[in-house]
């Protein structure tokens, strides 16, 4: 009777282990596939970073922001070696770097709630890049209707350079 009862006990064991076994590999897989699916981003924000902290001097970075329309732009918020808060609008050859004061310009904020105005139905980002040469904000975001657009302020002063509805 007692062989009976351990022969029944050990396959419980070995499916609490196999189910163990089962759930580990589960999170190690999506811990690598979340680290391959990020990996690009935290590549482009540590060039990003290095390239600000060489040609803009800055010497903290507070923000991360990344465009990519007609060209890729990284954009790096923080201060410089005179501790005035700074962006360090950077391509992504790295070349050519545009650094703005923060006071100089709309904040992140501004645009955002320029961008409210319209009544989407979500934003989806919102980034400091260059238009047609000059610093602008790019938003991004849902009508409510669901259909994407696009919306492009002016850095210094807010002035609406490029809208597109309804993608």
């Amino acid at each position: 009777m007692r062989q009976q009862y351990q022969r029944r006990r050990r396959p419980r064991h070995w499916v609490l282990l196999g189910i163990l076994v089962v759930i580990l590999v589960l999170l190690l897989s999506g811990g690598y596939a979340i680290h391959k699916a990020t990996h690009p981003f935290n590549q482009a924000q540590i060039h990003a970073e290095k390239v600000a902290r060489n040609s803009g001097h800055l010497t903290k970075t507070t923000q991360f922001y990344w465009t990519n329309l007609d060209t890729t732009y990284y954009t790096v918020a923080g201060t410089n070696k005179a501790k005035q808060n700074v962006y360090a609008i950077v391509p992504k050859t790295g070349k050519n770097v545009t650094v703005l004061k923060q006071s100089d310009g709309m904040s992140r904020n501004v645009a955002l709630k320029k961008a409210w105005q319209r009544n989407p139905k979500k934003v989806l980002s919102a980034a400091l890049s260059i238009f047609n040469g000059k610093p602008a904000w790019q938003i991004s975001y849902l009508s409510q209707s669901g259909k994407l657009c696009y919306l492009t302020l002016q850095y210094s002063n807010g002035k609406v350079l490029q809208q597109i509805s309804n993608l």
